[in-house]
């Protein structure tokens, strides 16, 4: 009995052993591809980042960082980043990204506002929305009623008013949320962009 007790410690410590050999070892191999991985996510991020600033307002010849003001609000959607859009040195609006929370989580958009206060356009650039559902605030039908606008309402039927978006279906949560944050910045454009102000 005492050498069967022996021998069921002695597989007891070797499986540990090897458990840890094998976590050691997983954790050594994940730490090397995240430190690999993590220089060309950014920089794909960025190019994607880069690509929605043009896509918002397509006559930028280049962006330019500005300081963003900080707001004291616990509630409701946040501006994370202000970019000037330029052209021949002149200033046509800036780009705003905005983080609201949406069904799913944190839905990220930027906002191209010029320098009349109008919406130019918006792109999503990150979510966690339902595909098929709010995933669909992606598409250009959902986007392209933002345009032009200075002020959004979303509504679950067809539009009849200026500034009115119709909400995706089965998807108002996400369409509200993204409604928010582009009032949001253009309430941030009013308040710290806009000149004369």
């Amino acid at each position: 009995m005492p050498q069967s007790n022996a021998k069921n410690a002695q597989k007891i410590i070797s499986l540990g052993v090897t458990l840890f050999i094998i976590t050691v070892v997983t954790g050594l191999i994940l730490g090397v591809v995240h430190d690999v991985t993590l220089e060309p996510i950014r920089l794909t991020q960025e190019r994607l980042k880069a690509e929605a600033l043009r896509g918002v307002l397509p006559d930028a010849e280049e962006f330019r960082t500005v300081e963003k003001v900080q707001k004291t609000e616990d509630a409701g959607p946040i501006v994370i980043d202000v970019q000037q859009a330029l052209a021949g040195g002149k200033t046509l609006g800036y780009c705003l990204t905005v983080a609201s929370r949406g069904y799913g989580g944190t839905i990220e958009l930027a906002a191209g506002i010029t320098n009349d206060g109008k919406l130019r356009g918006i792109r999503i650039l990150n979510h966690s929305e339902t595909p098929g559902l709010g995933a669909k605030s992606e598409e250009k039908d959902f986007y392209e009623q933002f345009r032009d606008s200075d002020k959004v309402t979303v509504v679950k039927r067809e539009p009849a008013a200026p500034g009115e978006i119709m909400a995706i279906s089965g998807a108002t949560i996400t369409s509200t949320a993204v409604a928010d944050g582009v009032n949001a910045a253009l309430e941030y454009w009013r308040g710290y962009l806009a000149e004369g102000e």
